[in-house]
């Protein structure tokens, strides 16, 4: 009996690990911008679940630029890219921090469309389809080899 339910807490808790893993971290967002008369920019910011399912919208009002900061590189750096309003105030694109790469390349792409003046601005941020791939994989292993702990003597 006793091994029927280590084998259980086993087979349950990897399944439980990968799906909040898979429900924190696959979402993509979508942003869409339109100028302002005064020059700033009133931004649409949508969080889609698996790319389809709408989680969140936000709108962010008297956009004037976009940079890039960290999380204070407490335990190593992560990085986001934050809206600055008119008034100074900073506000997220996405709420998570991510590698420093992918972070400059939408503040730069949103960016020299801002100071373009572009009157109309797309922007999508795709969900990182490897994390899927990547949990999804353990969470599989682990429930393949949790029959093992039914061995355990």
């Amino acid at each position: 009996m006793k091994r029927w339910l280590v084998f259980l807490s086993i087979l349950f808790g990897s399944l439980f690990f990968g799906l909040i893993f898979i429900l924190i971290f696959i979402h993509s967002t979508e942003l869409d911008c339109l100028k302002q008369s005064d020059g700033s920019y009133t931004c649409q910011i949508r969080t889609l679940f698996f790319d389809k399912v709408q989680m969140s919208k936000r709108s962010v009002e008297h956009i004037v630029d976009i940079v890039v900061v960290d999380d204070g590189c407490s335990d190593g750096c992560s990085y986001r890219a934050e809206f600055v309003t008119a008034d100074g105030d900073q506000q997220p694109l996405s709420i998570v921090y991510t590698d420093h790469g992918p972070v400059t390349k939408q503040a730069f792409e949103i960016g020299s469309q801002i100071s373009q003046g572009v009157d109309h601005i797309i922007y999508k941020i795709n969900p990182p389809w490897w994390v899927l791939f990547l949990v999804g994989g353990l969470t599989v292993m682990s429930m393949l080899l949790s029959p093992l702990a039914l061995r355990i003597k």
